[in-house]
């Protein structure tokens, strides 16, 4: 879901200690939105009942017919069994986690019921997301989308946030606004001010961007900077390859990057 419910009081207390503000938004397992809790039983017999099919017909295949011929419902049997363990329809662990975005903050369940926070003015994100396509005679049909988020606290704590959790295209956005939001003014005023902002394989000042082996390219050189195929590309004016494409997962807090890009292109 998108709208906000009642967190646990573990979560209240910590979004009260890091003030963190008025709670926006609620996530829960992607599993869990699908199917009510009166048909959960249902799954879980339904799913041991095709896992056992399949690994029972994959062990007389071995027995009678030939031991190449049962790998595939035994590989079968062997992925449902895994992604039924750990779906939260069948682990209540799972199902009870949620991902709250706050006001200036986020707080979301991690391993068990560990609890990860913090502050948007204080976050380092890294964003990927993996388009997964067919490529038939050439023509190129997308079958599947899988979102990542990994924010890291200013003590190097870590949560990687998932697909788990239901409706990444909505959440991951907010994310990465919010954290936007929070820092590029900060950060343009270090820049203006001749200071110069370190972006993973990038670092940007106001004479130009610098590549990670120490390349600068001033900004009259630039012609275009973008996020293309999951890269980060820089292009030099006048030139059709990038000068630079590292991939976008390794460029942190990449929203405040292009903005901070952007402006200072126009200048």
């Amino acid at each position: 879901m998108t709208v906000p419910t009642s967190p646990s009081r573990a979560v209240d207390a910590l979004a009260v200690r890091h003030r963190l503000g008025s709670l926006e938004h609620t996530f829960r397992p992607e599993s869990e939105v699908g199917v009510q809790e009166k048909y959960r039983v249902w799954f879980i017999v339904g799913s041991l009942v095709a896992i056992a099919a399949l690994l029972g017909s994959g062990v007389l295949l071995w027995v009678k017919v030939h031991w190449g011929v049962a790998l595939f419902p035994l590989w079968i049997g062997v992925l449902a069994a895994g992604a039924v363990a750990n779906s939260p329809l069948f682990r209540k662990g799972l199902a009870a986690r949620r991902l709250h975005l706050y006001e200036h903050g986020l707080v979301v369940n991690t391993t068990g019921s560990g609890l990860f926070t913090v502050r948007w003015e204080r976050a380092v994100l890294y964003q990927e997301t993996v388009q997964e396509v067919i490529d038939y005679k050439g023509t190129q049909t997308p079958v599947g989308r899988s979102h990542a988020s990994v924010l890291v606290a200013p003590g190097g704590e870590k949560a990687r946030i998932t697909d788990v959790y239901a409706g990444s295209p909505t959440w991951a956005p907010l994310i990465a606004e919010a954290v936007a939001r929070a820092q590029v003014e900060k950060v343009w005023k270090l820049v203006r001010e001749g200071g110069t902002v370190d972006f993973g394989p990038f670092k940007l000042s106001g004479a130009g961007v610098t590549s990670a082996s120490g390349e600068m390219l001033p900004w009259r050189d630039v012609s275009e900077v973008a996020v293309r195929g999951g890269m980060v590309c820089v292009w030099r004016a006048g030139q059709t390859k990038a000068w630079q494409a590292p991939q976008a997962q390794q460029v942190p807090n990449l929203l405040v990057f292009l903005t901070i890009v952007d402006n200072l292109r126009r200048r």
